[in-house]
């Protein structure tokens, strides 16, 4: 059990400075970029909209994938997370799975 090596999943956002620098590139754009960076800009606010932790919409996005409903089916979502990322801790699998209910049926 003390030997045993767990995987931990961090996950980074970097999303607020995509925001600021598409907007910045947005200002000083030629007109045939304009377009294609509003059209950027608001898929990046689409984005921070439905905000949540990056590591809820992994697991999400995985459970989604596989069509696994973590509240109907909470065993078969953390055996999908855990087989998406070796390594990942029955125990982190389960949190993983309980944080992903709600976010699949806010």
């Amino acid at each position: 059990m003390f030997g045993k090596k767990e995987v931990h999943l961090i996950a980074l956002s970097d999303l607020d400075d995509a925001r600021d620098a598409v907007r910045r590139a947005q200002a000083d754009a030629p007109a045939e970029e304009a377009a294609g960076l509003r059209r950027a800009a608001r898929i990046l606010d689409e984005l921070a909209e439905r905000g949540g932790e990056p590591r809820v919409r992994w697991a999400r996005g995985v459970l989604e994938r596989d069509g696994v409903d973590p509240v109907t089916h909470e065993v078969a979502a953390v055996r999908a997370l855990r087989q998406e990322l070796p390594g990942l801790s029955l125990v982190a699998a389960v949190e993983l799975a309980r944080e992903a209910k709600p976010a699949q049926h806010a």
